[in-house]
């Protein structure tokens, strides 16, 4: 008897989904161990594949030892772990964003991780900054593996084309360069204005602490003329033409769409960007960010992930063995696809480009952490609506840079 189409398409359909039940079943029977000993750890899904062959090799070293990994998401874990601290319902180990922690620690949440740090893992071996930004009252509650910041990406081959024999160190030669680099369908940069307010207020902010603003203890301290330059820098790029005008309508995707196809000379990215270009065979070159003169160079934000280990654990002695096994140097370039935190770690080939090479002058010696005070990120659609106007004329660079600040001192108490 033949079978007739749509009983094939049932078939096959049916048959989906008993073997997604079946993966899917096999999948929390491998990662939900049913060992009372065992050490949770959260780790999100870019890390496991690597995660796995590192808890392999601890619990080798390890005889007894086991951990029980278990999978999260960019977009889910920083809920998932709220409500996990909330309830007392947690792991033993959470990987989890920088920017979030102090929070947790705010709530008497995590474990004091101080005793991590000592010979075998110096606070000075980490990137700038990045263990004060983690400690409060004189305790430390995660150990960071990985950091990235932005520096300077750029298309050599328009660059020659225009005459230029090398990237910008200075604000006034990226304005100049720039310009040179606006012809036809080029524009010089180009600013992630319609993406997460987020995004284009990290660039403000990266030229206003180059300039006099600071960051102490994770909170913005701004100056009106360092605020104001880097309006002139963004939103006067494009009211005189040397940034895109189609910047309204880009966020980072777009502008980076745009550099692949030679429309974009050069901006603010990640290593990330720079992979996807080598990836297309695109013409790039990298470097640090310009800086406000030629007696500095710019100041870039870091941004990365660290090891948690919750107040309420129930294997705080383990976890902080496996906490100290992954913050090794060897492991955490091993885990990093962007940077590791610990200098020492530099040192593995992957991170010893030629395209790599800049970012990690930028991240070792140019770069703070950025901003983790929750008053300051509740402020920013204000703060990116300011530079909004001044790139639309509507408002001058002076003015908007009065309001912004104006906004962070009342939000900030001050």
């Amino acid at each position: 008897m033949a079978v007739l189409p749509r009983t094939v398409a049932f078939i096959a359909a049916t048959t989906a989904v008993i073997l997604a039940m079946a993966g899917t079943v096999a999948y929390n029977i491998a990662n939900n161990s049913s060992n009372a000993d065992a050490v949770t750890w959260w780790v999100p899904d870019w890390d496991y594949d690597a995660a796995r062959k590192l808890v392999a090799t601890f619990e080798k070293e390890n005889s007894g030892a086991t951990v029980n990994l278990v999978k999260t998401t960019g977009d889910t874990v920083a809920n998932r772990t709220s409500v996990a601290l909330n309830s007392g319902d947690v792991p033993d180990v959470i990987t989890e964003s920088t920017s979030r922690i102090k929070g947790y620690a705010a709530k008497g949440q995590l474990t004091d991780l101080s005793g991590q740090y000592g010979p075998s893992m110096p606070k000075s071996d980490f990137a700038p900054g990045l263990v004060n930004s983690l400690t409060a009252q004189g305790k430390t509650y995660a150990v960071p593996y990985r950091w990235a910041t932005n520096a300077l990406i750029y298309n050599p081959d328009l660059f020659e084309a225009a005459g230029i024999d090398s990237p910008p160190t200075t604000w006034a030669e990226f304005e100049e360069d720039a310009k040179r680099l606006t012809k036809g369908n080029v524009v010089g940069t180009a600013w992630p204005i319609q993406g997460d307010p987020s995004d284009l207020t990290l660039r403000l902010l990266d030229f206003a602490i180059s300039n006099g603003s600071t960051i102490k203890n994770g909170t913005p301290e701004l100056t009106e003329p360092s605020v104001k330059n880097a309006l002139d820098l963004i939103g006067g790029s494009i009211t005189a033409g040397w940034a895109g005008s189609s910047s309204f309508e880009l966020d980072n995707t777009a502008i980076h769409e745009l550099f692949l196809q030679g429309r974009v000379a050069m901006y603010q990215g990640g290593v990330f960007d720079v992979d996807d270009a080598v990836t297309h065979k695109a013409p790039i070159a990298t470097a640090e960010l310009p800086g406000p003169d030629s007696s500095a160079v710019g100041t870039a934000q870091g941004s990365g992930w660290a090891y948690i280990v919750p107040a309420k654990a129930r294997h705080k002695d383990a976890a902080e063995k496996l906490v100290a096994f992954l913050g090794r140097p060897a492991n955490m370039a091993a885990l990093t696809l962007t940077f590791p935190a610990r200098l020492s770690a530099f040192k593995d080939p992957k991170f010893q480009t030629e395209l790599r090479e800049p970012y990690v002058r930028q991240l070792t010696d140019h770069s703070t952490p950025a901003p983790d005070d929750p008053r300051w990120t509740a402020i920013l659609p204000g703060v990116h609506n300011e530079i909004q106007k001044v790139g639309l004329g509507q408002r001058s660079s002076s003015a908007a840079a009065r309001n912004i600040v104006a906004q962070a001192d009342k939000a900030l108490g001050r």
